[in-house]
């Protein structure tokens, strides 16, 4: 009997339920998973990241058919790392990782090893201490780490990874829907696969907004009113870039929220899936957090629904 799919051709989806995999004390804290995913693209690889809070770093194997908890420092082992990015440093692999309540952003080693932290940001916009850091994204290019402040200032901070240390900020706080490069909730960003700007999810105003890495604010994309998306994430298939967007909520007040699919060049929705209406995934009345995963000749879909956590894999259809 096939399985019930989700979305428009050719991206429909399937629910791959045999590819969850957490073991049992991951399993017991999953309730409480808010983050994001990091997917380790370099070749002959695929693993994926993320943290599950009071347990650990959890390193998913390449087919996604495992996982295993990573043991972290006494001092990071309770935190909530709101999201995981993978990128290199100084030729070697780290993970980036914000903990959005205790204002830092933690870079480790893919076993877990400190290897040092960036506290609040020495920058102006910060200056005043009433001016809260709740970090919730990162983005890593040519040497920077562009932090989004997304539950705090609603800035973008760039920091200096050479020199361990913040050089400047951008963006800021603004509940007008009509004014750009400044965010209702600066949630998630990642770099634009071909043109290299930053795509920054404003999730109140349910745009994605596009700037340079100085700041300068080039265009802004809409999605469907009251979708509150959480991030983008880009892959490219067939020779074409696609981006993938979670939702917190869907436009019609109560229903369960969607994942999009976007042209990665134009940002029109491709398709739209359904998780918990259409293939059943109780649980996903809110999606945090979706990353592409090629595999083999797979394409799939690591997704994270939040309040309660939820992980689960979605699967393209032949």
């Amino acid at each position: 009997m096939p399985r019930p799919t989700s979305g428009q051709e050719p991206f429909a989806f399937a629910h791959a339920n045999q590819l969850r995999g957490l073991p049992g004390p991951a399993a017991a804290r999953e309730e409480a998973l808010h983050g994001m995913f990091a997917v380790d693209r370099r070749p002959g690889q695929g693993e994926v990241y993320y943290g599950m809070p009071g347990c650990g770093l959890m390193r998913v194997s390449g087919d996604l058919r495992r996982q295993e908890i990573i043991a972290l420092p006494a001092d990071l082992a309770g935190l909530n790392f709101h999201s995981t990015r993978l990128g290199q440093l100084d030729g070697q692999p780290r993970l980036f990782m914000p903990a959005n309540n205790d204002g830092l952003v933690a870079v480790l080693t893919l076993d877990g090893v400190t290897d040092f932290v960036l506290p609040r940001p020495e920058v102006e916009v910060y200056a005043d201490l009433g001016q809260p850091f709740r970090p919730t994204d990162t983005a890593l290019l040519d040497g920077c780490l562009y932090v989004a402040d997304g539950y705090g200032s609603n800035c973008i901070s760039v920091a200096d990874l050479g020199r361990r240390r913040w050089s400047r900020a951008f963006g800021g706080s603004t509940q007008d829907a009509a004014e750009h490069g400044r965010f209702g909730t600066a949630h998630g960003l990642s770099q634009e696969p071909r043109q290299g700007h930053l795509a920054i999810a404003d999730r109140p105003h349910a745009r994605l907004e596009v700037c340079t890495t100085e700041g300068e604010f080039v265009r802004s994309h809409p999605l469907p009113t009251g979708s509150r998306p959480c991030g983008i994430d880009f892959t490219e298939i067939h020779g074409h870039p696609y981006g993938v967007v979670a939702s917190l909520d869907d436009p019609v007040a109560g229903r369960p929220a969607p994942i999009y699919l976007l042209d990665g060049i134009t940002y029109e929705v491709v398709s739209t899936i359904r998780p918990k209406e259409e293939l059943g995934i109780e649980q996903a009345d809110h999606i945090h957090n979706a990353v592409w995963h090629h595999h083999a000749d797979s394409t799939r879909l690591v997704c994270q629904a939040w309040n309660p956590g939820r992980y689960f894999v979605l699967e393209l259809t032949p």
